[in-house]
């Protein structure tokens, strides 16, 4: 208790000396911002003493709950023993954080170099060797670093000055590094005198050099030491700064030297040549290295790099210094070792004396510094003509023949001429030449002359060739093969080009692949060199324009890249551009091994390039490629919208037809599956080839171009597009594309056209079912009728058996036939369809009908004859009504029946179970008696009571019911079950389902009649132009056939004349429709022409509201340099007014001077002059 008492009140005495120092500082020091700081310390302090006094109480009081546990005496020894061990670790932890702070202080205060509050500080209690907890560094290092007198006083109070930080520096570094030679004195132990006499001169007198050399026997520890790093070193815990000490700001300030660094390293870096002197006076190793082998000599300078100001005369004083002490550049490996030398920051500093000093000292020329550049290209990039001049003539003493020469390279392979030649600077390149630099050695391949090209320097590439002509190397190829004009050309570099060719360069060069320079222009799109090089020879350009290299001709290269002005000039010099590429070295395509240049126009989608060949050759709209595709497959595989409508436009087949041989993909196909929504697409298509005004114009006239479905006029199949539309299936639901009028009006009169053929085979039908009609009628009726009436009557002639029989035969024979026909043109699918396997039964049933019955044999048919006469006649008279169905105007009712019917069945078996169990639940309740008789029975009665034919009152009376059934009650709930649930329910379920819209089954009814005309007419037109068809029919009477069928592309329709033929050849709802998309299009074309004019209102308006602005600012901006110019001159005016005054008040003291006036006879004269002013 004594101690802690002793310490508190050493403590209390402390604070109170701390506040009578505040006191005398108040006195002394008038500034308030030192008396603010050190009252501000005291109150936290004292805060802090508080706080841990509160904290000590609260332990106190907790300790002794103990006296619950423990007797009351013992608790009584343990609780003073344990408040005497807390009082006094409490106290040395009070000490210890009061010594760090005032550590902390001190540290802080060094900078601003306040002698008399580290004085006071370090009176109480603060450690003169202070030191910072992150990096170990001291007090010294700090005082070092700062040019006052904090570190004498430090070492005056016994300081520790010889210890280093974790990075190795040393008070002297520091010093030496700031240039603080005062510091390097105190930290040398120099007498006051000899410290005096350096400080008193700028460079050491020898008679104070050999003072301090003798001063420095033996040479002090801190002289030569190194900087060493992560050295272990421990302290006392009264030395560590407190926690509140900002270390990252002095880890921040002080300079990182490199490892094995001395003191004298450190001064050369910053190039204090005072200091350099100084320090190999007191014995500093001019040879010491550090750990990249480098001497203070190497490193002299070095701090330019890192932002610090190094005056050129310093640096020269520097190197002067450390070669007359024996130091010698280090020749280091400059491709393993890149370093920035002396060299390179004597140039950095554009001082002539330097770098010839550091030249005298053997430095190396060829070295490169820390960015792979030599001093030379370092003076290439500050564009010094006179260190370049200097080092480029300089004669290199040693045995490498490169270094110092203008052809030493630097990282990137380039020379000091390349680097000149980038850099544009003509008079280096001149410096280069002079020099004997030479022209050819390469960078990454590429010679100065293709570097030179390549920039386009006229003037630098005039200097180059006037040496390569005289060498013969204006051809001079680079690694790919390429001569300077070749360089010239991709560059568009037009002067360079025509230099080039001035100074004797070859147009006819070609390179490795045989590409010569039309190839090369075209390919990167430069018109004007393309232009001058297609003008430049033209018996020349005339071969070359087509000459193939690995790839391809020229045009090749301006298609394949886009650059349509090539394009046009290489074609209007006779460029052929129907050539074939390789597809390999082209496109890089593995797939295919040629294609066409409009294959790549299509597929890359460049539409005015594909515009421009078809311009010059159409034929190549069918050109195919080796995977027999035409451009149009390629352009519907990519998606090109733009492009699948100009080739369309071009006349493209969307069928993908071709003579020569049978593509296996359609483009049609393609572009359903490749296109985003391909049936608006091919809708807007359709669109646009009806073309005309509206129907209110008095000369109005409807276009409507087929050339999209028919593109080949010549051409005898011309349902090729629609078929291959219809044949694409309905995914997209592109059927409705049948309903367009374009279509509908194109299959309208092809129908038309085919319309004898499809007589005739209505015709041949018809007999064919008039014939069994009126067998099967002869036989079984007047068969029966005998019978019935038992006489025999005689049948007419004209229905007798045997001339119907032959009728019979002879039309069952033409179908059979025509129907092998229509399957060896249709293929299998015609195989599949329901008309077919009518047809084929009704002809079948027909002819074994014909072998079993007949009335001449005068014996009754047997039941299994009439069951296949009953069959045969239905099949024959439905087939009827299908062939019925593909006329255009009523034919659609029939499909229409067709689509309900199939919804019908479909709903019949859904509820068939349903029905049927009704019908067994009939039979059993009325005891299988008629019509109830059997499962069969009951089933085809209760179908029949569907159609609400109950026949109530004879089947459900009640005297019948109680003959069959036991129950009334029962029979009438389940015949009223029926009623409801099939009846009603069931009934109006198949209605309203069946006929649920009838505008969409008229349309589908529309879409299935289209399709069958489409087939019909397909099928027709191949048996027409089969072969066959052309042998066997007359010459005469086919030609005369062809000539009828010639086909019209376009008609014109004129709803306004009464005598146009086109509009009685369409009917009247095609027309309406044709008329209404006409007037669609008219609209919507009127729409985008009155945009684009508002467009151009807009563009104009703005214009001229921009050009005025642009006057109105000239305007603006010539009066206000007019005004500033009248300013002006009225102040010159002024300002001469002013000097004429000063030079006649001058006059006037002269005048006076010289001769006595009365002072009355003075006032009167300066009154006068003043009125005439």
């Amino acid at each position: 208790m004594f101690r802690m008492k002793k310490i508190i009140g050493r403590d209390k005495k402390s604070v109170s000396s701390s506040s009578d120092v505040t006191d005398n500082a108040t006195v002394s020091h008038s500034g308030c911002d030192k008396l603010d700081v050190v009252t501000h310390r005291i109150k936290s302090r004292s805060l802090d003493n508080r706080t841990s006094q509160r904290e000590n109480d609260e332990k106190v009081r907790k300790s002794a709950t103990a006296t619950g546990i423990f007797p009351a005496a013992v608790a009584t020894n343990l609780t003073s023993q344990a408040l005497e061990i807390l009082e006094g670790t409490l106290t040395m932890r009070r000490s210890a954080t009061h010594v760090t702070k005032l550590n902390t202080r001190l540290l802080e205060s060094i900078p601003g170099g306040d002698i008399a509050y580290m004085k006071r500080l370090m009176a109480m209690g603060a450690s003169v060797n202070a030191t910072c907890r992150l990096n170990h560094v001291s007090a010294c290092h700090i005082a070092s670093f700062y040019d006052n007198d904090a570190l004498e006083l430090l070492l005056k109070t016994g300081a520790e000055c010889t210890r280093t930080d974790k990075l190795g520096r040393t008070p002297l570094h520091l010093a030496a590094w700031e240039g603080n030679v005062k510091h390097i004195t105190l930290l040398l132990h120099f007498p006051q005198a000899l410290t005096e006499s350096i400080l008193d001169c700028v460079a050491l007198s020898p008679k104070t050099v050999e003072a301090v050399r003798r001063q420095s026997v033996p040479v002090n520890i801190l002289t030569n030491a190194p900087c060493q790093i992560n050295v272990d070193f421990r302290f006392p815990n009264d030395w560590i700064d407190g926690m509140e000490h900002n270390c990252r700001n002095v880890k921040e300030m002080l300079p990182i030297f490199q490892q094995g660094w001395t003191a004298l390293h450190a001064a050369s870096a910053r190039a204090h040549h005072h200091c350099v002197q100084l320090l190999l006076a007191a014995g500093a190793n001019a040879h010491a290295q550090d750990l990249l082998c480098r001497t203070p000599l190497d490193v002299v300078g070095c701090a330019h790099y890192d932002g610090h100001k190094i005056e050129a005369n310093d640096f020269k004083e520097t190197v002067k210094l450390l070669i007359k002490a024996g130091g010698r550049f280090q020749r280091f490996h400059h491709k393993s070792n890149p370093l920035d030398t002396p060299l390179h920051t004597a140039v950095e500093l554009e001082s002539e004396g330097a770098v010839d000093e550091v030249l005298l000292g053997g430095a190396s020329a060829t070295a490169w510094n820390s960015q792979g550049l030599t001093a030379m290209h370092v003076c290439v990039k500050k564009r010094n003509k006179e260190l370049l001049r200097l080092l480029a003539n300089q004669n290199p003493g040693n045995l490498d023949p490169h270094l110092a020469t203008v052809d030493v390279k630097d990282q990137s392979g380039a020379t000091v001429l390349c680097a000149a030649i980038k850099e544009g600077w003509l008079q280096g390149v001149c410096i280069a030449l002079g020099a004997g630099a030479s022209i050819t050695m390469k960078e990454n391949g590429e010679s100065c002359i293709h570097t030179a090209a390549a920039l386009g320097n006229v003037d630098i590439l005039q200097e180059i060739l006037n040496i390569a002509k005289l060498s013969n190397t204006v051809d001079f190829r680079n690694e790919k093969g390429e001569t300077p004009l070749f360089k010239a050309i991709i560059h568009n570099h037009l002067e360079a080009l025509k230099i080039l060719l001035t100074a004797g360069s070859h147009i006819e060069t070609t390179v490795a692949n045989k590409a010569n320079v039309l190839h090369v222009a075209a390919e990167h799109g430069c018109e004007e060199v393309l232009k001058y090089l297609l003008e430049y020879n033209s018996h020349a350009t005339a071969v070359m324009v087509n000459r193939m290299d690995n790839v391809g001709p020229p045009l090749f290269y301006a298609v394949f890249n886009n650059h349509l002005t090539c394009a046009e000039m290489l074609i209007a010099k006779g460029a052929q551009v129907h050539y074939y590429v390789n597809c390999k070295n082209a496109i890089c395509e593995d797939t295919l091994t040629f294609t066409s240049l409009l294959h790549i126009a299509a597929s890359k989608n460049y539409c005015e390039i594909a515009d421009l060949i078809l311009r010059h050759d159409k034929n190549t709209i069918n050109a195919l490629d080796s995977a027999d595709q035409t451009p149009l497959h390629d352009a519907c595989s990519h998606g090109n919208r733009e492009m699948i409508a100009l080739l369309i436009r071009a006349g493209a087949d969307l069928s993908g037809f071709h003579e020569s041989r049978r593509c296996k993909m359609v483009p049609i196909d393609l572009l359903m599956n490749n296109l985003s929504k391909p049936t608006e697409f091919m809708e807007e298509m359709f669109d646009s080839y009806i073309q005309g005004m509206g129907l209110q114009e008095s000369k109005c006239e409807v276009t409507v171009d087929f050339k999209m479905l028919v593109p080949k006029e010549s051409d005898a199949k011309q349902m090729r597009v629609i078929k291959a539309l219809l044949n694409t299936g309905n995914r997209y639901d592109q059927s409705r594309l049948l309903l367009h009028p374009l279509v509908q009006s194109f299959v309208y009169l092809k129908w038309k056209e085919f319309l004898p053929f499809f007589y005739s085979i209505l015709a041949l039908y018809g007999c064919f079912v008039l014939s069994l009609n009126v067998f099967t009628v002869s036989v079984f009726y007047y068969t029966d009728k005998n019978k019935q009436s038992g006489k025999q009557k005689d049948v007419p002639f004209i229905l007798h058996s045997s001339l119907w029989i032959q009728i019979t035969y002879l039309t069952v024979c033409l179908i059979t036939i025509q129907e092998v026909i229509f399957i060896k043109m249709k293929t299998t699918r015609y195989l599949f369809s329901v008309e077919t396997w009518l047809k084929f039964w009704s002809i079948l049933l027909a002819v074994v009908l014909l072998r079993v019955v007949s009335w001449d044999t005068g014996s009754d048919p047997p039941e299994w004859a009439r069951l296949v006469a009953s069959v045969a006649l239905l099949f024959s008279w439905f087939e009827m009504m299908f062939l019925l169905s593909r006329f255009p105007d009523w034919g659609f009712y029939v499909l229409m029946f067709g689509k309900v019917a199939n919804k019908v069945v479909k709903i019949l078996l859904s509820f068939l179970f349903l029905i049927f169990g009704f019908s067994i639940t009939f039979m059993i309740q009325f005891r299988a008696k008629p019509p109830f008789e059997g499962p069969w029975s009951a089933f085809v009665t209760t179908m029949v009571m569907m159609t609400s034919e109950f026949d109530y009152q004879d089947t459900i009376s009640k005297k019948s019911a109680i003959e069959v059934s036991a129950s009334i009650i029962i029979l009438r709930i389940i015949f009223m079950s029926f009623l409801i649930l099939i009846s009603i329910i069931l009934m109006n379920l198949l209605v309203g389902v069946a006929v649920d819209n009838v505008n969409r089954l008229e349309i589908i009814g529309n879409i299935k009649r289209l399709e069958k005309q489409i087939e019909f007419i397909t099928s027709l037109e191949g048996i027409v132009c089969n072969k066959f068809f052309k042998k066997i029919l007359p010459r005469c009477l086919y030609k005369r056939w062809l000539r009828n069928k010639k086909w019209e592309n376009v008609i014109v329709l004129r709803p306004r004349k009464s005598t146009c033929r086109n509009c009685r050849r369409l009917p009247a709802r095609l027309r309406e429709a044709i008329f209404d998309r006409a007037h669609l299009q008219k609209k919507q074309s009127d729409e985008v022409l009155g945009s684009k004019l508002f467009q151009m209102k807009l563009d104009e308006i703005y214009k001229v509201v921009v050009n005025k602005q642009l006057a109105d600012n000239e305007q603006r901006m010539e009066k206000y340099k007019a005004l500033k110019k009248i300013i002006d001159e009225i102040q010159e005016i002024r300002c001469s007014v002013e000097l004429l005054k000063t030079y006649l008040n001058s006059n006037r003291r002269r005048t006076l001077n010289s001769q006595s006036v009365p002072l009355l006879v003075l006032e009167s004269q300066k009154k006068q002059e003043t009125i005439n002013l």
